[in-house]
């Protein structure tokens, strides 16, 4: 992944906030935590965690940790009980910030200050009111090879582009991953959050922030509701956000997310998700009333964008590979046979 040198300051005017609860795969967050703080703490990147306090002794370990940083900040409370809800933790993450621009980041990620500079640059000069990254989702192998440095980011990268498969779920275009002003975030007045669990309360952000600029075009499509693997093959509201972020992928520049397996997912977990669609739609309802033509996929306007800045186009292959889940992905003999007889 491509990033510019950072220089002493150039993370000084952004702050990360980062929602945490350790309902699920306590272990697992806690070291992503530490992980994050260390590379933050490193790159003088202020990062501000927002943590639901179950008072369990992974909490309590959680919060030792965490105030022992400098540059890192703990909002820790016991703010609501059962279902997990970063909308809430990141509005109140967001309460503390006190610097001009912020980033919204999922402790899962591999934290890439050098692109955060670059992408903060962007928006202080303005080339872009604010700033959507991609994010590569790694599988085990390719986690364990990122964690254990046998593998660089840039060396990932390279094998992603050369169709490497065992490294690799999928490319998620776009994601929730926004750099932005901080006084864009007040004025939206944050996360929504009446979504209750995981689902849309990101879309829902990201469509009121590209809203309040006017560059989200409405379409009759605008709820088709099916994800792609490829991010070129993005219908609805994906490719329409996926627009924003055709610059990040000409030049190759994503975050990448540590695997880790599903939380358990119940009846209840559906439902949650259905009922945060339908709320989703309903908030959104008027991007849906657009009748002019569109585009189905960002096949053409990728294309396009890459004749303008005089880009080789296969150097992007892999971008327009849309497979559904196969085998080829899956990095162990075992995970293979499960695949195969799911």
């Amino acid at each position: 992944m491509k990033g510019e040198p950072e220089s002493e300051d150039s993370l000084a005017s952004l702050t990360a906030i980062v929602p945490l609860d350790l309902e699920f795969r306590p272990k697992d967050l806690f070291d992503k935590a530490r992980l994050m703080a260390d590379v933050a703490q490193k790159a003088a990147l202020k990062v501000i965690f927002a943590h639901n306090d179950r008072n369990t002794k992974h909490d309590k370990k959680l919060k030792c940790l965490l105030q022992s940083y400098t540059g890192i900040s703990l909002v820790s409370d016991e703010f609501y009980k059962g279902t997990v809800n970063t909308a809430l933790l990141r509005n109140l993450a967001f309460d503390k910030v006190t610097t001009e621009h912020l980033v919204l980041l999922d402790v899962d990620l591999w934290l890439n200050t050098p692109l955060l500079s670059k992408y903060l640059k962007k928006v202080k000069e303005g080339q872009h009111p604010f700033a959507i990254l991609p994010c590569l989702y790694l599988s085990p192998s390719g986690s364990k090879a990122l964690i254990s440095g046998a593998k660089s980011p840039q060396c990932l990268s390279d094998d992603y582009f050369s169709f490497a498969r065992k490294d690799f779920l999928h490319l998620a275009n776009p994601s929730s991953i926004a750099l932005m002003k901080s006084k864009d975030y007040k004025d939206l007045g944050g996360f929504d959050d009446q979504y209750s669990g995981h689902g849309y309360e990101d879309f829902d952000f990201l469509i009121r922030l590209a809203s309040k600029y006017q560059i989200l075009s409405p379409t009759p499509d605008f709820f088709t509701n099916t994800p792609a693997r490829s991010p070129l093959f993005a219908q609805g509201f994906r490719r329409e956000l996926g627009h924003l972020c055709l610059d990040a992928l000409l030049d190759k520049d994503f975050f990448l997310h540590i695997f880790h397996p599903k939380n358990p997912e119940s009846k209840t977990y559906y439902s949650l998700r259905q009922n945060n669609y339908s709320y989703f739609c309903e908030r959104h309802k008027v991007q849906a009333s657009g009748q002019k033509p569109y585009e189905p996929t960002l096949i053409s306007a990728f294309i396009k964008k890459c004749v303008a800045q005089e880009k080789n186009i296969h150097d992007y292959s892999i971008y327009f590979e849309n497979k559904p889940g196969h085998v080829d992905r899956v990095d162990t003999f075992r995970r293979r046979m499960k695949f195969l007889f799911q």
